[in-house]
């Protein structure tokens, strides 16, 4: 017996070391003992009902995501989902210790590379599970000597992870354009059904920009024919400096243009082709420079992309009729959205209300 009972416990003892070793990033639910307090208010949390994981969930069917916590960001500017809207997002919760993570990371650096461009952020929420993975300069190294590219967001406080109900390294959730979580896959594997989904989220973006060739504006009552030119012909329209801002996305200087201090009432104009893009009655005064407005007069009537120039990634705002650029977005504005829509004066026409 006692024979047979050392056997039981040399195997019960093997299969654990076995789970340790090969499932080093295990699931854990991480309680309030020894946690960063944070005295940023939470964000909302996703039911765990909510999200079934490798199923692809109907729009109808899908909750919305929760913002990112305040955290450090690496190779970004702070991103925020609502800024991001009009775009799929992918967001995986890793840690650079995590055996799993590194085996999932040339998947997704991978789609980082070939969808950026299409219509893909990709968001990495750093949630540590020991105490090395919590300091800045290790993620910053890690980051850098793994080749990751795509915004890093650090989540030592673990509010991010409590978020979305996240049990185990690493998790990834695919959002669509609207912000609602339509996939959700824990642990390695699934690559090409999650890069089906990525896949199928951006032609679904498509297939809806290309029916605003004809769309109605409700808010404006504006029927868009979408406007498509040459490059030379735009050259022929424009001033220079309208071209550099509108068709080369240029920025004027802060401080110079015509409405950055206007006070009027009237609607704003693309200066390209005349579509009502904001209205007085959402401009307000940003200390920037730059004209700003809290909402477009209607949603229809723009496009946000992601803009990795300078080494910064920023969300781009375009009109959506001749595709010239406008300025870009951010989430750092008053209520009643929180957006503040920084726009050069150039590509704007304004029209003093009668």
């Amino acid at each position: 017996m006692r024979r047979k009972g050392l056997i039981v416990s040399g195997v019960a003892v093997f299969a654990l070391i076995l789970t340790v070793v090969v499932y080093p990033s295990h699931a854990k639910r991480w309680g309030s003992g020894g946690m960063a307090v944070s005295e940023t208010a939470a964000p909302a949390v996703v039911s765990s009902r909510a999200v079934s994981p490798d199923s692809f969930l109907p729009a109808s069917e899908s909750p919305m995501a929760p913002d990112f916590a305040p955290g450090t960001w690496i190779n970004s500017e702070p991103l925020s989902l609502k800024a991001l809207r009009g775009r799929v997002v992918l967001v995986e919760f890793w840690t650079f210790g995590c055996y799993n993570c590194r085996n999932t990371l040339p998947s997704v650096k991978n789609w980082d590379a070939r969808y950026r461009d299409k219509g893909l952020t990709v968001v990495g929420v750093h949630s540590p599970e020991l105490a090395p993975e919590k300091k800045l300069e290790n993620v910053r190294r890690e980051v850098a000597s793994l080749g990751v590219r795509y915004p890093v967001v650090t989540d030592n406080a673990y509010e991010t992870w409590k978020a979305y109900n996240v049990d185990a390294w690493p998790t990834i959730f695919v959002l669509d354009k609207s912000g609602k979580i339509r996939w959700t896959h824990v642990g390695e594997g699934a690559y090409e059904k999650t890069e089906q989904v990525i896949q199928k989220l951006l032609a679904e973006d498509k297939s809806q920009a290309e029916e605003t060739d004809r769309t109605v504006s409700p808010e404006t009552s504006v029927v868009m024919a979408k406007i498509v030119k040459s490059d030379e012909a735009w050259r022929k329209e424009l001033s220079p400096e309208q071209y550099r801002v509108l068709r080369q996305a240029g920025t004027e200087r802060s401080y110079t243009g015509a409405y950055w201090n206007n006070h009027e009432k009237g609607v704003y104009y693309c200066a390209a082709c005349g579509l009502p893009l904001f209205s007085s009655d959402t401009k307000f005064d940003s200390g920037t420079g730059w004209p700003s407005f809290y909402a477009p007069v209607s949603s229809a009537n723009i496009t946000n992309e992601t803009d990795v120039s300078y080494s910064m990634v920023r969300t781009e705002v375009k009109c959506r009729r001749c595709g010239s650029h406008l300025g870009h977005v951010f989430d750092d504005a008053p209520e009643p959205t929180g957006l503040r829509y920084c726009v050069n004066s150039v590509a704007l026409k304004f029209v003093k209300q009668s």
